[in-house]
């Protein structure tokens, strides 16, 4: 067992996305962060790999930080499996950070499963809350869904350091708050190329990607399984042309092959607060739900009057999805 006295101060990874920004969730995060940071008496410390990684820095030093460790490289411009955890496992053996959260992403799930084994202590993902037990400084992850969200669960992390969790978009607010003295540092790049025993020969494209973030749209449509088909699906493109839409859905889609992963809705994927969120054919599970749950309006469809979708909706509408798709096609067509 770790001396826990040796371990101070919380960490997140602020993660950059898409090499151009940095995650809307690690800055999310930050606001949570500062606040265990005051109960704790100790600093919040963010972390930024990535390449040009100095320009970002003047953005997250408006989320009430005390630190940033920074490490500037051209190999840091997308994610590595190999490169990313040995350099942050140095920080981390060198730093000794209480706390460590991540934003619940594809390349930060990964990053955090694979420090959380280097470290040998706990992982927690998704989570939807988080409280502090101020006497130790443990971490109390609170409403983390269970069995297929059946439950929600309290999970406390007792006698490991550092605490490692990933955090589901949206979850917490942005909080902006400027710091005088923030201490910057650079640290080393300093990773053996010869190691790397798997090679990106080429950067990694989406040509589904959408041209707007599907956490910053206003309008989103959403799809789940009761569509029945992908060229079902695929009319929710359609509309989303003619209505300035951006189009995501829920995960069975994704496993039918219907839609690509990045435009998942829900606590694997993205979070949305969108002034409206149109529903076909979407049943309204627990992870879903948690991804929607900030909209302004959510009009719901469904053949079923029982389905979950509706307890949270503004209006439900009971029909079939398909139907009221093809009739909104031809209205939104013939205007």
């Amino acid at each position: 067992m770790p001396n826990l006295n040796e371990y101070k101060d919380v960490w997140v990874f602020t993660e950059i996305k898409d090499h151009e920004k940095v995650n809307n969730c690690a800055l999310e995060i930050l606001g949570k962060a500062r606040e265990i940071a005051d109960d704790l008496n100790q600093n919040l410390v963010a972390i930024i790999l990535a390449y040009e990684a100095d320009k970002y820095i003047s953005t997250i030093k408006q989320y009430g930080v005390d630190k940033i460790i920074y490490i500037n490289n051209i190999e840091l411009k997308h994610y590595h499996e190999q490169i990313f955890p040995e350099l942050i496992f140095n920080l981390i053996s060198k730093y000794k950070p209480s706390i460590f959260l991540f934003p619940s992403t594809e390349a930060s799930s990964a990053l955090s499963a694979r420090l959380a084994y280097r470290c040998r202590t706990g992982l927690v993902n998704n989570i939807l809350n988080i409280e502090l037990d101020k006497n130790k400084g443990d971490l109390i992850l609170t409403d983390k869904p269970a069995y297929g969200g059946i439950y929600s669960v309290k999970i406390v992390c007792p006698n490991t350091r550092p605490q490692i969790c990933t955090i589901t978009a949206g979850t917490f607010q942005k909080q902006e708050l400027k710091k005088d003295n923030i201490k910057i540092i650079e640290e080393k790049y300093d990773f053996d190329i010869n190691k790397i025993n798997i090679k990106i020969i080429g950067a990694p494209t989406r040509k589904d990607k959408p041209s707007a973030s599907l956490s910053d749209a206003k309008f989103v449509i959403g799809g789940g399984n009761g569509l029945g088909s992908k060229e079902n699906f695929e009319k929710l493109y359609k509309l989303a042309d003619l209505t300035d839409a951006q189009v995501g859905g829920t995960r069975r889609p994704i496993f039918n092959g219907w839609m690509p992963e990045h435009l998942q809705i829900g606590i694997s994927g993205e979070s949305i607060k969108s002034n409206l969120y149109l529903a076909f054919g979407i049943s309204g599970a627990i992870q879903h739900v948690v991804g929607i749950k900030d909209s302004e309006r959510i009009i719901a469809i469904n053949t079923d009057p029982n389905a979950s979708i509706f307890k949270v909706s503004d209006y439900c509408v009971i029909g079939d999805a398909n139907e009221i798709l093809d009739g909104l096609l031809k209205h939104y067509k013939v205007e």
